[in-house]
């Protein structure tokens, strides 16, 4: 999975105990990687203007138009090999039907039109993502997608509220804008614990575990 450490490639071999060793420091230290970046920093310290969040939440839209679609495609892709997997897949792309939606409505809150929307291009760092999603999903080994998932979530789920509460503050929002930052806060907790469970009990093999 992307994201594994490779001084930790050791512990995937055999036991469940190495499995979940190795999970939890990847959900640890990828999430403490991002958050200690100057971003999320500035974020948590109120140090934003309205242009970056503008521009931030532009780019959750982006990526969010294409969540669902990738993640079924992933899913796609498993049935046969993973049928476990491949079904986790499925419940978790129609669970992110409509996040596009959740964003846009924080974009109308900032004051971008519909057209507006529409007329979004991402930024470069977001297409990179988007295309490794899509690179995974329908090209290499869709087991990949999993460590993208899981470290999204445990990131939502560890800091969401937080990052939007801080931009409510800093940006005078009283509330608004910030219903993709909450919803997620809130959801991600839960979805990144499922996530574990299904990465721990089906994901076995040392081609999938990459």
């Amino acid at each position: 999975m992307p994201g594994t450490c490779p001084a930790t490639d050791s512990y995937l071999m055999n036991s469940r105990g190495y499995i979940d060793m190795d999970l939890r420091t990847m959900q640890e230290r990828a999430s403490s990687r991002i958050i200690s970046t100057d971003i999320v920093q500035n974020l948590m310290d109120e140090n934003i203007s309205m242009d970056q969040y503008r521009a931030y939440m532009a780019d959750v839209y982006s990526y969010a138009l294409h969540s669902a679609q990738v993640i079924a495609l992933a899913g796609s892709r498993l049935v046969l090999s993973h049928p476990r997997l491949s079904q986790y897949l499925f419940r978790h792309a129609e669970e992110e039907l409509g996040n596009d939606k959740w964003a846009a409505s924080d974009l109308l809150d900032l004051g971008l039109s519909p057209s507006d929307i529409d007329d979004i291009v991402p930024s470069s760092p977001c297409v990179r993502m988007i295309g490794l999603e899509y690179y995974y999903a329908a090209h290499a080994n869709p087991v990949g997608l999993f460590g993208w998932m899981f470290v999204l979530e445990s990131l939502g789920g560890r800091v969401g509220e937080k990052m939007a509460q801080a931009i409510d503050r800093a940006l005078g929002l009283n509330g608004k804008a910030t219903y993709f930052l909450r919803g997620h806060g809130e959801a991600d907790t839960r979805r990144s614990e499922n996530l574990y469970a299904a990465i721990a009990a089906n994901v076995k093999s040392a081609e999938d575990r990459k």
